[in-house]
């Protein structure tokens, strides 16, 4: 994939993005993007090392990437993720909201739904209220399974997508743009989590029969995110939008 910079859509060196689930797959090219574009970023996550090695990538293209080892599960630790993060400097304008529990982790339906929607909105509602006046966007990470299709993963992932798509709405109509929230639903998309599971040839037939002959990358999606932080979407509000090749037309 080409090394994208989004620094003309409004992007300024003042500004803060927090990503969470930063430290792989599409929070890591989201982060690395970001940080690119002349946004410093705040990346949180539970993996202090992959953390560390996202920090080193960074650096070669100046890029200001800060780790703040969190889990989101836990709202003790996104309070001090907080503190840590308004230590940066500059205003906190962005949210990436990504972070979750994988789709293939056993949990009951009301474990799963809990712990995703909650920890998406224990983030954003300190986002909000701690950046208010500074917020400018928020964007989640959802899928298309719940959001626009069916499941055939663990009961409880498609509940907990299509619930945060309806968390989304909300927060763009209760906040009346400040800050916009969005959605971005990817379909399948090779990242370190899923390499393996789309590796064999059976997995690489099925994904040759989509629409566009593959699966999505990382940095596709990442890049719609950047899109849906940046000012140039800045009539863009409570929209979901499938990052899926057409595999829902289909």
């Amino acid at each position: 994939m080409a090394v994208f910079d989004f620094s003309a859509l409004g992007f300024s060196r003042d500004d803060v993005a927090v990503v969470s689930g930063a430290a792989n797959g599409i929070g890591r090219s989201t982060a690395l993007m970001l940080a690119r574009s002349g946004v410093a970023v705040a990346a949180w996550d539970v993996e202090e090392q992959a953390l560390r090695a996202l920090v080193a990538e960074a650096v070669p293209s100046g890029g200001i990437v800060v780790p703040v080892v969190v889990d989101v599960l836990d709202a003790a630790a996104v309070e001090r993720a907080w503190d840590r993060t308004g230590a940066i400097g500059g205003p906190v304008k962005y949210l990436v909201n990504n972070a979750g529990p994988p789709s293939t982790t056993p949990l009951a339906v009301a474990d799963g739904v809990a712990a995703a929607i909650g920890s998406y909105a224990a983030v954003t509602e300190g986002f909000v209220g701690r950046h208010g006046s500074d917020a400018s966007s928020v964007c989640f990470v959802t899928s298309i399974s719940g959001s626009f299709v069916g499941g055939d993963t663990q009961d409880w992932y498609p509940a907990a997508k299509a619930g945060i798509t309806g968390y989304m709405r909300n927060v763009a109509v209760k906040f009346r743009g400040r800050p916009r929230a969005n959605a971005v639903a990817p379909g399948v998309t090779i990242t370190r989590r899923t390499a393996d599971r789309y590796a064999s040839a059976g997995a690489q037939e099925r994904l040759r029969a989509y629409p566009m002959g593959r699966a999505a990358e990382a940095d596709e999606v990442a890049a719609v995110i950047c899109f849906l932080l940046s000012r140039a979407a800045s009539y863009v509000n409570g929209v979901v939008l499938p990052v899926d090749g057409a595999v829902i037309c289909t």
